[in-house]
């Protein structure tokens, strides 16, 4: 994810994660990388985007969006809900649709065909963050400022 937000966003990265990343991001200037765990992160203040592939258990997805929602941390969200077995829990996916609807936020789930364990889900909300700025496993991203 870090790579493909700097390569089609040209944006400010805050990548979290227990692991390093590539050498190539390590050291690239658009890019802080904070080790640590992804579900204890929050921003100093709210971001524009917040993008979590995090490999967990669906209840620590649904605990992770009513922090982040609740708080009102990020305008857009996409995340992704991994399940084990052979198809997603819908029941699971409703819940963490739900938890993002209580917070005042639009939430959508799309099962993209090539990723059999995994639904992603789209949230967005209607206010507009303070501070323009989203989240590898966790990204937080800056948008570059524009002159107009």
């Amino acid at each position: 994810w870090t790579q493909a937000l700097l390569l089609h966003c040209q944006c400010q990265v805050v990548a979290v994660d227990r692991s390093p990343l590539d050498s190539g991001l390590m050291q690239h200037n658009n890019v802080q990388f904070i080790s640590g765990d992804a579900f204890n992160y929050r921003p100093s203040s709210p971001v524009d985007w917040m993008v979590s592939d995090l490999i967990a258990y669906p209840e620590r997805v649904a605990e992770l969006l009513d922090a982040w929602c609740g708080q009102r941390l990020a305008h857009t969200m996409v995340v992704t809900v991994k399940f084990q077995g052979d198809s997603p829990s819908w029941k699971d996916v409703e819940v963490a649709l739900h938890i993002a609807q209580s917070h005042g936020y639009w939430a959508r789930a799309k099962h993209f065909f090539n990723n059999k364990n995994e639904v992603t889900l789209l949230i967005k909300s209607d206010a507009t963050p303070r501070n323009p700025v989203a989240i590898k496993s966790f990204y937080e991203v800056s948008w570059p400022k524009s002159d107009s």
